[in-house]
């Protein structure tokens, strides 16, 4: 197993001679494998090897488990360090599960250690206390970058593709987890979990148990405990296939990578960098031109171009894909206000993608106004039939039905323009959104960020969480916002759109 292990490292060229490797080691079976194994390919490989422990504070057990890493670690002559969060209390500040909370702080805290432990190498190779480095060709080179070494193995990999698909994914997601990810490398990602287990007991080493990970409100636990013995009695080789599945996903999204490159420059041309009331062009789209594309290549380079706007992924949904193709498809002229300050105009062939200093960039609101979340947020929407049953209705904060019939159109997604109101009751009375959001409370300074499903002039709804106006018990409240009675649901509606938002903060 450790010769399969070393040949997979080798392969997706995780560690290099003279590299430091931070791994990240909890005390369960998974982590405990991963660090005996690093510990006997120390010397070949040729790196150097650190553990770093964190204790999420959620957990009694856990100081047993802080204790039993930090003892195999002094027995085995490895540096040791141990850092503790609070991943309750950051899961309610940031309004997130607890589950998201831990990982983000134990990532944190892996990326933390590992750029202290390049500062350190660099301050030692500056006083000359450090081995350089050779290239062949330039003498001394830069330190390695320190890798950070988690235990997925091949079950969480296929748990993750399963978890992906559940939530709603691109092909992306279906790649599950890479071998290497940044500074991130996966040795274990082709081990089984019985491997992992009846290796340690082969070498004498016990682990600990998280009682926590029988908890079925946790989804990963869930898939893991209800969902896949279920597709084992159907194969039992579903794990595997899972896995082999999310491989050939990895080759066919850098196909479509290259191939979304090839179709970028068909279509697609840098905008003249002149500055006007619009800002700055990012991108202009030839519209004839990508129209010629398959309907996949044409979401693609759509998505590629906001995402170049928006200045990265984050935020950025297909339902603002699909607008934007809506808006090349139907007659007229138009324009869109996207997530992250991205500004959409078609000029009659042309599609002009404004980057997040056209119109203004919300960065820095988060710390004048930390308790409203409101837009962008992450949107997805959904269009079905529907039977008549308004019990069926959520009345979930964050997910509404409309008629989508009576809207006609799929919805824009924008911050608020003049003219904009909200039909408040089945009468037609109406609220002009400036008004609206005065008479909510919503700060003046992000009244132009809050993104918003709009039918022409008509907002559909205004998602606000948190404003100062809720706050309880010191901390910020939630509140779906208003929607629009126009398009409420009734018992004569026969075609639903769904939107979901999952706030988020801009940062």
């Amino acid at each position: 197993m450790v010769d399969r292990i070393y040949d997979y490292m080798t392969r997706h060229k995780m560690t290099e001679p003279g590299g430091r490797v931070l791994a990240a080691v909890s005390g369960g079976a998974d982590s405990m494998c991963l660090l005996e194994v690093l510990r006997m390919l120390r010397r070949r490989a040729g790196i150097e090897l650190r553990v770093l422990h964190v204790h999420h504070g959620l957990r009694e057990s856990a100081e047993g488990d802080l204790e039993h890493v930090s003892k195999y670690c002094r027995s085995a002559g490895i540096p040791f360090k141990a850092v503790r969060v609070d991943a309750g209390s950051y899961a309610a500040e940031a309004g997130m599960s607890v589950e998201e909370a831990a990982r983000a702080l134990r990532y944190g805290a892996l990326e933390q250690a590992a750029r202290e432990w390049e500062n350190e190498t660099a301050r030692e190779r500056e006083n000359g206390s450090a081995p350089e480095r050779m290239n062949e060709d330039d003498g001394p080179g830069p330190a390695p970058l320190c890798r950070i070494a988690v235990a997925h193995h091949i079950e969480d990999q296929a748990e993750t593709v399963l978890f992906n698909l559940a939530r709603g994914s691109r092909l992306t997601g279906l790649r599950g987890m890479r071998p290497v990810s940044g500074r991130i490398i996966r040795p274990l990602l082709e081990i089984s979990r019985p491997e992992i287990e009846a290796f340690l007991v082969q070498r004498g080493i016990s682990w600990c148990e998280d009682e926590t990970n029988g908890d079925l409100r946790y989804a990963r636990n869930l898939i893991r405990k209800e969902v896949m013995p279920l597709l084992l009695q159907i194969n039992a080789g579903a794990v595997r296939h899972i896995a082999r599945t999310a491989g050939e996903a990895a080759e066919t999204e850098e196909f479509l990578r290259a191939e979304t490159e090839r179709a970028l420059k068909r279509c697609c041309r840098e905008a003249e960098r002149s500055s006007g009331t619009e800002g700055t062009a990012v991108r202009q789209i030839l519209i004839p031109e990508l129209m010629k594309e398959p309907a996949l290549m044409r979401r693609r380079a759509v998505y590629a171009v906001l995402a170049e706007a928006a200045g990265g992924k984050k935020d950025l949904q297909d339902v603002h894909v699909q607008a934007v193709l809506h808006l090349m498809e139907k007659q007229g002229n138009g324009e869109l206000d996207l997530v992250r300050g991205v500004h959409v105009k078609k000029s009659y062939d042309t599609m002009y993608i404004y980057g997040k200093t056209a119109h203004g960039s919300s960065a820095g609101l988060e710390s004048d106004a930390p308790d409203l979340m409101a837009g962008p947020g992450r949107f997805t929407c959904r269009v079905f039939p529907f039977d008549g049953d308004l019990s069926a209705v959520p009345r979930n904060q964050c997910t509404k039905w409309f008629d989508y019939d009576k809207i006609g159109a799929f919805p824009e997604f924008r911050s608020r323009r003049e003219g904009d109101r909200i039909i408040l009751d089945e009468s037609g009375r109406t609220k002009s959104i400036a008004r609206y959001m005065i008479d909510e409370k919503i700060p003046k300074e992000l009244r132009e960020v809050i993104v918003m499903p709009a039918a022409g002039s008509d907002i559909l709804w205004v998602p606000v969480r948190g404003t100062d106006s809720r706050r309880r018990n010191g901390r910020p409240g939630q509140t779906g916002g208003r929607i629009s009675a126009a398009y409420k649901v009734s018992s004569e509606t026969r075609t639903i759109l769904e939107i979901r938002w999952e706030p988020g903060r801009d940062d």
